[in-house]
């Protein structure tokens, strides 16, 4: 029987900090952009986000942009009600799509 290589293996979703501040903007471009890299689709995990900031916003919204440029899907498997406010106070719901809140249609 042939052994799964670390490729074949499902990712584990990638959790975000609870704290998304310009402090650790610059920590989060750099795991994104190792993320677009592997080229592979990517899941996100918000839920943990307690602070978030215009910069890591934007990070997030760059890095979402590149990788629907690059075909990679982004998934949600989580979103925090601070991460979803800071997106819908910028109106970054077009490139940073959040899937939409339980029971709103």
């Amino acid at each position: 029987m042939a052994k799964k290589s670390s490729k074949d293996a499902p990712r584990a979703p990638l959790a975000l900090d609870a704290d998304l501040r310009i402090g650790a903007a610059p920590a989060l471009r750099d795991t994104l952009l190792g993320v677009l890299a592997a080229g592979e689709p990517v899941e996100l995990d918000g839920a943990a986000v307690g602070h978030v900031d215009t910069a890591a916003l934007q990070v997030l919204a760059a890095f979402s942009r590149d990788a629907r440029a690059a075909g990679l899907p982004v998934a949600w498997t989580g979103v925090s009600d601070p991460l979803r406010r800071g997106v819908s106070v910028l109106g970054l719901h077009a490139l940073i799509e959040l899937p939409a809140e339980a029971g709103v249609n």
